[in-house]
């Protein structure tokens, strides 16, 4: 008897047929998962969770140590007759189709279910996947009186004592549910009868590999498409451009012309893997840097966005800054500054003092994207208003490294269409390997410092000093990026 058809399943289906059936029949075929990924949907397990408090004293039916999906669903029918009126991880099985819904509520001789999503918005893929889950739900529980979707509430402020009613935001998904009844019997259908044929569907890839989820088979279906020089490696273009090229049987970037390119940052890229060396506008690059004055330093900012506020007066995801890092020049000597915010408390006020100060004395302060660092300053700023005009003075003095790259000015061969810090750094500096660190992206950094307040002093103090060397190498290859672009106008 083979398994039923879930609902991961069915929106995999969805995407992509290819998808659905590798993801059904050779699981063994999956892309790893990365560990930022990983850490995402932990958060959504652990949001999903802590909303069960919304309705106390209900039954989970996946407790234990058997993961038998048939068994869950026999347990959820015997809860469900023996008068419970709240369930967790409800199971339903309809036709050969499998739902495990968050929580289901009984209200009234009424149920509801409740589908929880770690997130501030619905997406229309929210919508689709709540949908379907109504669709086999209702089919087994005929009592089933509405279907809701949970997410967190932008506009809560954690004021005392966490309130879990205002936390979360509840939206119903009937309206949509009922009126698509007809539309999941057809597409269930269609995804029975691609597992039947007992094939791999044979479906090229496309802009559909990444709409709405990136596929968990990239490494299958892409194999051919992995040479340096494939289309598939330029950055700048849309995913439909690039499979306007793909679908061209254009497939190699030195088979593009260049007379076709209307995008800078684009055609840099052509002439380089072209050409096999660095594209360097010396004059914009040379006209970029001339308004840099000294001294000047580097900084980069860590910030932590914990779904469920955790200080007083913070929202869901609102960016707590929680780390910064400053490489300058002193005596000659390179010199290496940070501070490092404790976990247990509410400093960002302190944290604002220790930035200000310590890039006081300097005439600039490189960054590299200073998206994010100028959000964290502009909302210190309306925290506390008494600094705005020393945070606009800060604000002032900073100059984004990433314009002459962004804008096409600079690119190598082996930033491989990518135009992140990380994929200069080994053109920078190539010593300088993020590789090498324990922590290597923002996520992992974000979720790792969300850790301290669970471990003893000395993996904290591991910790810590991990999440220094990350935002430290980030400083560092920033600064060491204006004396590589000064090397070029030589």
């Amino acid at each position: 008897m083979s398994a039923p058809i879930s609902k991961s399943a069915f929106i995999k289906a969805e995407q992509c047929l290819k998808h659905f059936y590798l993801y059904r029949n050779h699981p063994y075929l999956r892309d790893s998962l990365s560990k930022e990924k990983q850490l995402i949907f932990k958060r959504g397990t652990d949001v999903g969770i802590l909303a069960q408090r919304l309705f106390p004293g209900g039954t989970d039916v996946t407790a234990g140590e058997k993961r038998d999906q048939q068994l869950f669903a026999q347990r959820t029918r015997e809860l469900i007759e023996g008068g419970a009126d709240t369930i967790y991880e409800a199971t339903f099985i309809y036709n050969d189709l499998l739902v495990m819904v968050d929580i289901l509520h009984k209200k009234e001789n009424a149920w509801t279910a409740y589908e929880v999503k770690s997130s501030l918005k619905i997406t229309e893929t929210y919508v689709k996947d709540a949908c379907f889950q109504y669709y086999v739900i209702k089919n087994c529980l005929p009592q089933l009186a509405d279907f809701n979707l949970l997410t967190l509430n932008a506009k809560y402020v954690l004021d005392g004592e966490l309130d879990i009613r205002g936390l979360f935001k509840e939206t119903s998904v009937l309206k949509d549910a009922a009126k698509n009844l007809s539309y999941f019997e057809h597409k269930t259908q269609v995804a029975r009868l691609t597992l039947e044929q007992n094939k791999i569907p044979d479906i090229k890839i496309g802009t559909h590999c990444f709409q709405p989820y990136e596929c968990d088979f990239l490494g299958t279906c892409w194999k051919n498409t992995g040479d340096p020089n494939s289309v598939m490696a330029l950055g700048k273009l849309t995913k439909q451009a690039m499979f306007e090229l793909y679908d061209n049987n254009i497939r190699r970037i030195d088979e593009i012309d260049l007379n076709t390119i209307e995008h800078k940052e684009v055609k840099v890229q052509v002439k380089a893997m072209i050409e096999q060396k660095e594209q360097a506008d010396v004059k914009e690059i040379g006209a970029f840097i001339s308004g840099i004055k000294s001294p000047y330093c580097s900084l980069d900012i860590e910030v932590w966005m914990p779904a469920v506020p955790f200080y007083q007066g913070t929202k869901p995801f609102q960016q707590i800054p929680f780390l910064f890092s400053m490489v300058y020049e002193e005596e000659g000597k390179l010199k290496r500054y940070s501070y490092f915010k404790p976990f247990e408390d509410d400093l960002r006020k302190l944290f604002l003092e220790q930035i200000l100060e310590a890039t006081r004395s300097f005439a600039t302060v490189l960054m590299f994207d200073k998206a994010l660092e100028e959000s964290v300053l502009n909302q210190l700023a309306e925290l506390f208003p008494d600094y705005a005009k020393d945070i606009a003075l800060l604000k002032s003095k900073i100059v984004d490294l990433a314009e002459p790259i962004r804008k096409g000015h600079y690119y190598h061969p082996d930033m491989k269409g990518n135009f992140s810090l990380k994929s200069i750094a080994p053109v920078v500096n190539q010593e300088a390997g993020f590789d090498k660190l324990e922590v290597q992206s923002g996520i992992v950094a974000m979720y790792m410092y969300e850790g301290l307040g669970a471990q003893n002093a000395i993996e904290a103090e591991t910790a810590k000093e991990q999440l220094i060397e990350y935002c430290e190498m980030d400083a560092l290859i920033t600064y060491q990026l204006l004396s590589f672009f000064r090397n070029k106008l030589v």
